[in-house]
């Protein structure tokens, strides 16, 4: 991992941003002195000797005694263990203490998230959660880092149906896709994504990769109805394009709704032709 990597992916994991810096330096070169350090991680010299200290006492860096003290980085597997045996001991003692309250408050039957990652965060706990069903509309881009949690699904014998225009990874369930290149399209449509899970949980938002990215999520059935009738609607254009037979698969994605529709528009039909009988 290169530095400009490990200094943000540092402060992700609760480390300053000088101590992240720090690190990537002794990482490029070690031992060095705090003045060294410093010079390479741009640190101010009355900083970064705490700076230091902090990651050798976090168990990040080592303190080479000496005139001058010297500093060396923890090897990075060393670091990476310790972050997550402290990551899964706090989590423990959350969960302990999420158990101790006595009540839970009432989950909102919609929500809103911003931010990009956020968003495809929603979308993956909406597929993680699902039993059933998964719908999903959207762009290779996203969808491929939903790609994983798609194929955990299928192993659960979740039937999936994932609808894109353009050209898509190989995906497990009935993929349906125009082929097209992104880059093409992205000259005249926005990033957007729908997720519907069980048809009753529905994700529906932007991912333009940017912080005002946002998604509605939502638990409302109707829309997820709604929102699971329009990428129906994608599907069979594209089947009446190409001349699949998706019959099958409204079947599966829209329930009962299809073969009651399918009925009364035979029921219609039937009385047509009657009447039409009848007046001859």
């Amino acid at each position: 991992m290169a530095e400009p990597d490990v200094v943000p992916a540092l402060v992700a994991l609760g480390f300053s941003l000088n101590e992240s810096r720090a690190y990537a330096a002794l990482l490029q070169e070690s031992p060095a002195t705090g003045y060294e350090v410093g010079v390479r991680a741009q640190i101010p010299r009355s900083a970064v000797y705490g700076v230091l200290r902090r990651l050798v006492k976090a168990g990040a860096a080592r303190s080479i005694a000496g005139t001058p003290e010297r500093f060396a980085p923890a090897p990075a597997e060393e670091v990476l263990a310790l972050l997550r045996k402290r990551f899964d001991s706090s989590t423990a003692q959350l969960e302990e203490a999420i158990r101790r309250i006595d009540t839970t408050p009432a989950a909102p039957d919609a929500f809103s998230v911003r931010g990009y990652q956020r968003v495809l965060e929603e979308a993956e706990r909406l597929i993680r959660t699902a039993e059933e069903r998964v719908v999903v509309s959207g762009w290779p881009r996203e969808i491929e880092t939903l790609a994983a949690e798609l194929r955990r699904a299928a192993k659960r014998k979740v039937y999936i149906v994932v609808f894109s225009h353009a050209e898509l990874p190989p995906l497990p369930g009935e993929i349906f896709s125009y082929g097209l290149e992104e880059s093409a399209l992205e000259d005249f449509w926005k990033h957007r994504l729908t997720v519907v899970a069980d048809d009753l949980r529905s994700l529906v938002g932007a991912t333009e990769r940017t912080e005002t990215d946002s998604a509605v999520i939502s638990e409302t059935t109707a829309i997820a109805e709604v929102a699971t009738s329009q990428v129906a609607l994608d599907i069979t254009l594209l089947s009446q394009r190409g001349g699949r037979d998706v019959g099958d698969v409204m079947a599966r994605m829209l329930g009962t709704r299809v073969g009651r529709l399918d009925t009364l528009l035979s029921r219609r039909e039937g009385e047509k032709r009657a009447r039409a009988k009848a007046e001859r």
